[in-house]
């Protein structure tokens, strides 16, 4: 009977293209700007996804309203915003280091720096209606605007980019009307907004490891002598500026898109 056949030895593996080594969680910075309760959620959910570097900014006291996503307790009511997320921050990771500083944030030259602004419904009359920290104009800003009930996910644009007042009113007229007070799509949305605001935060989240992730990979392959892509101004599908999103509850992941209106821009952000 014949013998069975024996295997001879695997050829050697052939090496692939080098690739840079991934870069890891605890590089990204990412300074917040506004701490109501779905900011503060954010915050928890990138802490959870081991980032380290968080600069939480807001000295208004916890309200009832700041409670929804749980992050908040109600005895940190009457408190500063800002103290009371660092210290569930360090309490949940005795790593992280939360400080309370836009002037000790890393400049852009550092890769992986990702600012996120959430700020209520801007007032009529013009004219900024938030603190403006001297930030390297060239951070990435993923910005939040809160409008009665609904949340405006503005595009992800430089920081010298960013809306003013006049055009995120602007930008918000072309909004459909929402639910009719007493039917039933309202009393779903008002019993829904803490799911909603948890919810959006898990994708928000996502959203601003990308953008770190983008520009710590892009780092990488500069640093390994491989050419990054070039990147300038944002671009939608049409050559033009992306579109807003309106996110209102009660369903998650149901945004409405709007077209940026910048033609009332009366800071001159709109001409960057």
């Amino acid at each position: 009977m014949p013998l069975p056949s024996v295997p001879g030895p695997r050829p050697a593996p052939q090496p692939g293209p080098l690739r840079p080594e991934p870069p890891r969680p605890e590089e990204v910075h990412v300074l917040l700007l506004g701490l109501d309760d779905l900011a503060a959620a954010l915050a928890v959910l990138l802490l959870r996804c081991g980032v380290l570097g968080l600069n939480v900014n807001d000295g208004s006291p916890v309200a009832a309203p700041d409670l929804g996503t749980g992050v908040y307790r109600p005895a940190d009511l009457g408190r500063p915003r800002d103290e009371a997320l660092r210290r569930r921050l360090r309490a949940l990771d005795p790593r992280c280091v939360p400080v309370s500083a836009p002037e000790l944030f890393p400049g852009a030259l550092l890769p992986g720096t990702v600012v996120v602004r959430s700020t209520g419904h801007p007032r009529p009359g013009g004219g900024a209606v938030w603190a403006e920290p001297a930030l390297d104009p060239r951070h990435p800003l993923v910005s939040l605007h809160h409008a009665d009930g609904a949340l405006l996910r503005w595009p992800t644009v430089p920081w010298a980019h960013r809306p003013c007042p006049d055009c995120l009113r602007a930008t918000l007229g072309a909004r459909a009307p929402g639910p009719v007070p007493g039917d039933p799509g309202a009393v779903l949305t008002a019993w829904a907004r803490p799911a909603h605001a948890a919810a959006v935060a898990g994708g928000l989240a996502v959203e601003v490891l990308a953008v770190a992730l983008d520009a710590l990979w892009d780092d990488a392959l500069e640093g390994e002598a491989v050419p990054a892509v070039q990147r300038g101004a944002p671009e939608g599908p049409d050559g033009g500026w992306p579109r807003a999103r309106l996110l209102a509850p009660p369903w998650p992941g149901d945004g409405t898109p709007l077209e940026l209106d910048r033609g009332l821009c009366l800071c001159g952000l709109g001409q960057a």
